[in-house]
């Protein structure tokens, strides 16, 4: 190419290597080492990388970051190269950082649970870092801008040029010398297949269907694998199948082939075979170079190998069966006239589609065009050296941040196609105590990681005291298991269409970010929070004096800022729509209900482990009666005292039973607390545990007898389907969202009396002694992943419960998405 390119440009040649081979290049050219180039980038008018998922082009990527300019991406997949430098080079978190900034944390997720390197460079290409870098992308196949539209949206797929893999066609073949110096007699029948030999490539398919045909047995038909055996079990296997085949001394790994050893297989063979899985969107040079010597070649119709016109090629199936490939083998084998058509017609396609000045006027052309995006991609690099420029002074938003702000919300297009969901999780990155809302943040927002909405990238963030938005990657860094040392916290950077979450509930500080959200949502951020329930408000006797008015503030605020409000139950939801009856949010826009049900399966909500010195003991001393389990934080509506006091009464009747609660000693219940842990039955039919982990936990649900619900208002009831999923029975309080939850497959209860409690669990023992007690055995429950989905649901298609209708302007958007914003910064 490079020849060809020099009637375009004045061209430096900058290489990693003490040497270059190259004739023309060494006559003509200046040769730079990559170290003169780092120092000496600006001399330069445009800039071309050749990239590849190789140690030889390690040094790029920061070269790159540097010194922007267009890059020829060889293979989409970069996860080898950077696995690599991470794993076994110990070069920085360069694949950690890739895997995130390329496919988030489900990556970095699927990396923690032990998987194999191998099966994630396989699964993600992480070359969006490069993709962005570049001031433009230059692949050799559509399979490659397919692979861009699939991981990183379309949008970024149409920033990318396809031009074809420039090769040159061999003008004159002597076949007859090639073959005497390689030592093949002119009736020999010659297959070959080019390159290192690789699982990848499918060599022992190719080996299975020659020794399964009859070509195996003829004496003058020899196969023979022109490259490198690959060092591994598989390359072993390959030597111990030829070793043991009664053709071995016919069929034959070259090793090592340099250039002229190559070039000679290639003029001396009858039939090339170059197979491929997993393609990672390289174009296979072999087959181009089979073409060029005008020699029929029998590909499968993966990668890009599937692009090429069906008659050019021999194409077989993508999986490529044995028998399908040795049909084929045979069938060229038995047609000389085939293979002469097949190799004049493919050499005449190279001379068309690969022909170097041709490709060349075309680079030239796509680096000019190209060029146009390096001031866009100069703006962006600047705001991020701005931003890091130094620390903010005296609590203040330092004033480089806030003019690299400003800056980055001039760039429409920051994130391409692919928006993000902000999930927020600010409480929970200061403090998890375990309480069931972050519960609910943890397994809602690991499920979400898991498999994030299509087209979004999730991103949990958290809010500082300053009032602005930090993607938590710290944070989530610890939770997923790696070094938070990796992945560095920096502000939120928002574009149209992104949506923000409030996960975590955060009464203190959100009715101070209402301008904040109003921004965001000028800016086409689409605002939604998650409505636990509305207890401070309907019950402001059980909470503290200064929890009902907060909790309004709380509430108000989010529904005025917010697009759409999800409760975690239909009972929350219609309290909520009651609610809204009776206010004026002063907001012209609807505003949406919608709920959903939380999941059931302790263990997919990242779990607490561990077990408490004396719990085994105390396991042994529940098991000889009947076991009752509480769960929850002990607070005033929980029940705890009433059901407390209706124990006593069963223990004063003889009945045997036991007790267990297990809770943190939540506000105004220091009388009861301070009963509950000087009472006389404690460790003997009363049993506490406040700091109960999950692994624990999951232990008393299995040996409890039946769980008691007794609270008096609740948003949703967790233990309820906890207790469904270990099919324990269950003893509620009559209430409507336990209704909605367990419908007939519970017992419940009213009044708020001890005795009212203590009949109703001497009515279930009765029951239970008979038989006869509802069971939770067939209650219906969900998992985590249902709740996500659900949530999903609510977000990309519309499936919301109500709406609140606003006094909305004729013509304005649901959100005010389609402004373009402009910062006005002065320095």
């Amino acid at each position: 190419m490079i020849p060809e390119l020099a009637r375009h440009y004045e061209i430096d040649v900058i290489v990693n290597q003490p040497w270059v081979s190259d004739p023309w290049i060494k006559a003509n050219l200046t040769i730079r080492d990559w170290a003169w180039f780092d120092a000496n980038a600006d001399r330069y008018d445009r800039v071309l990388y050749h990239f590849g998922n190789s140690t030889f082009h390690s040094h790029m990527f920061e070269l790159l970051e540097r010194h922007p300019g267009c890059v020829v991406l060889h293979d989409f997949y970069l996860s080898g190269i950077l696995g690599h430098l991470e794993m076994i080079e110990q070069k920085g978190a360069t694949w950690t950082n890739a895997l995130y900034d390329s496919h988030g944390y489900g990556a970095l997720i699927h990396r923690s649970e032990r998987s194999k390197q191998s099966e994630i460079n396989n699964k993600y290409p992480c070359c969006r870092h490069v993709l962005e870098q570049a001031t433009g992308v230059i692949v050799h196949s559509e399979f490659s801008r397919n692979l861009a539209a699939r991981f990183f949206g379309a949008e970024v797929a149409h920033k990318i040029t396809r031009i074809p893999l420039l090769r040159v066609p061999q003008a004159e073949v002597d076949r007859a010398a090639a073959r005497k110096r390689l030592g093949f007699k002119e009736d020999d029948f010659v297959v070959c297949s080019f390159g290192l030999l690789s699982r990848y490539k499918l060599n022992d398919q190719l080996l299975s269907a020659w020794l399964a045909s009859p070509l195996a047995a003829e004496k003058s038909c020899h196969l023979v694998f022109v490259g490198e055996n690959e060092p591994t079990d598989y390359g072993a296997r390959l030597l111990k199948k030829i070793g043991e085949s009664a053709s071995k001394d016919r069929i034959t790994i070259t090793g090592f082939a340099d250039a002229e050893l190559y070039r000679g297989y290639l003029a001396a063979a009858d039939v090339g075979v170059q197979l491929r899985t997993h393609s990672r969107g390289e174009t296979s040079a072999a087959v181009m170079d089979c073409m060029g010597f005008g020699l029929p070649v029998v590909v499968n119709a993966h990668g890009t190998s599937a692009e090429l016109p069906d008659e050019i090629v021999e194409k077989l199936s993508d999986e490529c069966p044995v028998a399908e490939l040795a049909a084929a083998l045979v069938r060229l084998r038995n047609d000389p006239a085939r293979r002469k058509a097949l190799g004049s017609k493919s050499n005449a396609y190279m001379r068309e589609h690969h022909d170097p000045a041709k490709m060349a006027k075309r680079y030239a052309e796509a680096i000019e065009r190209f060029d146009e995006r390096s001031a866009q991609l100069a703006q962006r690099r600047l705001a991020y050296a701005l931003a890091r420029v130094g620390p903010p002074t005296n609590g203040e938003e330092d004033p480089f941040v806030k003019l690299a702000s400003a800056m980055a919300e001039n760039q429409t297009q920051v994130h391409g196609t692919r928006r993000q969901l902000l999930v927020d999780i600010t409480l929970s990155t200061i403090s998890d105590r375990r309480t069931g809302i972050q519960r609910v943040v943890r397994s809602v927002l690991w499920e979400l990681l898991k498999a994030p909405p299509e087209g979004f990238d999730i991103e949990p963030v958290y809010c500082t005291e300053e009032g602005g938005y930090y993607y938590a990657r710290e944070f989530m860094s610890r939770m997923i298991g790696g070094d938070p040392i990796l992945l560095e916290d920096e502000p939120i950077e928002t574009r149209v269409g992104d949506c923000f979450l409030g996960l975590d509930l955060d009464m203190v500080h959100m009715p101070q970010r209402k301008a904040l959200f109003m921004d965001l949502r000028n800016r086409g951020v689409r605002i939604f929070f998650v409505v636990y329930d509305l207890l401070p408000i309907l019950r402001p006797d059980c909470f503290i004096k200064q929890a009902g008015p907060l909790y309004l503030k709380w509430i108000e605020t989010i529904a005025s800022v917010s697009e759409g409000l999800m409760c975690i139950s239909r009972s929350v939801a219609d309290e909520l729509l009651a609610w809204l009856k009776g206010v004026d949010l002063g907001s012209r826009r609807p505003l949406k209900v919608g709920y959903f049900h939380l999941g059931a399966d302790i263990a997919a909500s990242l779990p607490t482990h561990g077990i408490e010195k004396g719990f085994e003991e105390a396991l042994a001393r529940m098991s000889k009666a009947p076991v009752f389990l509480m769960v929850g934080t002990v607070e005033p509506r929980k029940g705890h005292a009433q059901t407390l006091a209706a124990f006593e009464q069963l223990w004063a009747r003889k009945v045997k039973a036991r007790l267990v609660i297990v809770g943190t000693c939540g506000w105004m219940v220091e009388a009861l607390s301070k009963r509950l842990r000087k009472h006389e039955q404690l460790g003997k039919n009363l049993f506490w545990f406040e700091k109960a982990t999950d692994e624990m936990l999951v232990q008393l649900y299995e040996q409890a007898s039946a769980m008691v619900i007794a609270s008096e208002a609740e948003g949703f009831g967790l233990p309820l389907i906890e207790a469904a999923q270990h099919k324990l029975p269950i003893i509620a309080r009559d209430i409507p969202v336990f209704r909605e939850i367990a419908g007939e497959h519970a017992l419940y209860f009213s009044g708020t009396a001890p005795d009212d409690l203590a009949r109703a669990i001497q009515r279930w023992l009765a029951l239970f002694n008979k038989g006869e007690a509802p069971s939770a055995e067939n209650m219906p429950w969900q998992r985590w992943t249902d709740t996500a989905d659900q949530i999903k649901e609510m977000l990309l298609c519309g499936d919301w419960y109500q709406q609140k209708d606003g006094a909305l302007a004729d013509g304005l958007p649901d959100y005010a998405g389609t402004r373009k914003q402009t910062a006005f910064v002065t320095a």
